[in-house]
């Protein structure tokens, strides 16, 4: 395949093209569902194809294909060729492109313990196995867990001279437990994603997040809901790291910034506390965020968003970067072979710090301890407001009762400005799920325990 793509450039792109990329791109999936004790999915498809981009005239045009030969492929590129043409006839700015230097190699996650060497028979009685012991505890009125997993094979070759190859590999589990008593009903949920193999269970195992979810959702049941107010709150890895995603992650890739996001004109400025730095990275694993190279060859780097409080750059793929005069960040991702890149995260996440999570929480005379990142949402403005799903009381150094009911609400930028404390517990636990825009994605973020200030939606 690899000698197809680079044939295709180096024979058949058509005459006027400034800039052509080809993405080979070969997704394995893997989805087993159960509910209430029955297999309501059990599904394993291929998906394979070819996305073709050209730049002419200042002008995007796009083409995809799933019929993997040289003949398929040059049709498709006069395609987008002639889709360019047209597009440039009604575009005011022209598209120009960042330099890069060409990227070449073979680049594969690290798989401990391949998923191959686990048969799907094993992980649909994993998921049965889960779903059963969860429907048999005490008080659970309703029962779910999945698996799932993606196995990516992409080639990616340019007329800029990339060509390069990625094997990736990101296994999924999650677990339900729907509780009730007198007509009350409460939920709890665990999930876990990496970019790996079967050692996805060395770090969170099934059993713990079975565990976790039939003996948390019973307790909501007894929980109180939290007064509204402001408060001091100390954030657990996963919450800090939907902070950093959600509420000043998106408004930092460059398409945002250039439409008017908060974080336009803001390079250089202090946005945060100097104990804030907070990086945007493809290149760690186990992270579920992984990405060694993006979908216009352009190799992956640890970004810098934030440096000691002071915001140093944006997220860029190579369009943006020529607009702003800045290096492309390798953000470019697409989800699938028919989908053209967009600028997304990876992995992202703040630096830990100093402190010990323990003594943040003891040096906290009044406040509330969050964990388990709930569904939310934030805007442009920075502002946000997400779900916690474990929400405790501190008082005088002393984790307290267990809420329900909470959330938290704030402007990005003004609480990294209230951060006081961060600990040295760097984590990776949000890479469950997919991030949206226009397309899914597969991201990850954490950081590690942090104290900061937010408003604490409960009832008044």
């Amino acid at each position: 395949m690899l000698d197809l793509l680079k044939n295709a450039i180096d024979r058949s792109v058509p005459s006027g093209v400034s800039y052509a990329e080809l993405r080979y791109h070969s997704r394995e999936r893997l989805r087993i569902q159960v509910r209430k004790g029955e297999l309501e999915d059990s599904t394993y498809d291929v998906f394979t194809g070819i996305g073709i981009r050209v730049l002419q005239d200042g002008a995007w045009g796009f083409s995809a294909t799933s019929t993997l030969d040289l003949k398929e492929v040059t049709d498709k590129l006069e395609e987008a060729q002639k889709i360019a043409k047209i597009t440039a006839t009604q575009k005011l700015t022209p598209v120009k492109l960042a330099s890069v230097s060409p990227i070449e190699g073979t680049f594969r996650v690290p798989e401990k313990d391949s998923l191959h060497d686990h048969s799907i028979e094993e992980k649909i009685d994993l998921v049965l196995k889960s779903d059963k012991t969860i429907q048999e505890a005490d008080q659970i009125k309703s029962s779910g867990a999945a698996y799932g997993e993606f196995r990516d094979h992409k080639i990616i070759v340019t007329t800029d001279g990339a060509a390069v190859e990625v094997f990736d590999v990101k296994p999924e589990f999650r677990v339900s437990a729907i509780a009730g008593k007198n007509g009350d009903m409460m939920s709890a949920f665990d999930a876990h994603c990496i970019s790996g193999g079967w050692e996805i269970f060395q770090s969170k195992s099934p059993e713990a997040m079975v565990d976790k979810v039939i003996t948390f959702a019973p307790r909501l049941l007894a929980a109180k809901h939290p007064k509204g107010c402001r408060s001091t709150v100390v954030l657990q890895p996963d919450l800090v790291g939907l902070l950093c995603h959600e509420a000043l992650g998106h408004v930092v890739e460059a398409d945002f910034v250039l439409t008017g996001s908060i974080a336009k004109g803001k390079l250089g400025t202090k946005v945060a506390n100097d104990l804030v730095t907070m990086f945007d990275s493809g290149l760690e694993s186990p992270a579920a965020g992984w990405l060694p190279v993006d979908e216009e060859g352009v190799k992956a780097q640890k970004t810098t968003i934030i440096n000691k409080g002071i915001l140093e750059s944006y997220l860029h793929n190579r369009e943006t970067a020529a607009i702003l005069d800045a290096t492309p960040t390798g953000n470019a991702r697409a989800w699938e072979f028919d989908s053209p890149p967009i600028i997304r995260m990876r992995n992202t996440y703040m630096e830990p710090g100093d402190w010990d999570p323990d003594v943040i929480i003891a040096e906290t005379k009044e406040g509330f301890l969050f964990g388990g990142a709930g569904g939310g949402q934030a805007d442009s403005t920075s502002e946000f407001q997400f779900q916690v799903r474990e929400a405790y009381t501190i008082q005088n150094g002393e984790v307290g009762e267990l809420l329900r009911g909470v959330s938290m609400t704030g402007n990005a930028l003004d609480v990294l400005q209230t951060v006081d404390a961060v600990g040295r517990d760097l984590k990776f636990d949000m890479g469950s799920g997919h991030c949206g825009k226009g397309q899914p994605a597969k991201v990850d973020g954490g950081g590690g325990t942090l104290r900061c200030v937010v408003l604490v939606g409960g009832q008044a």
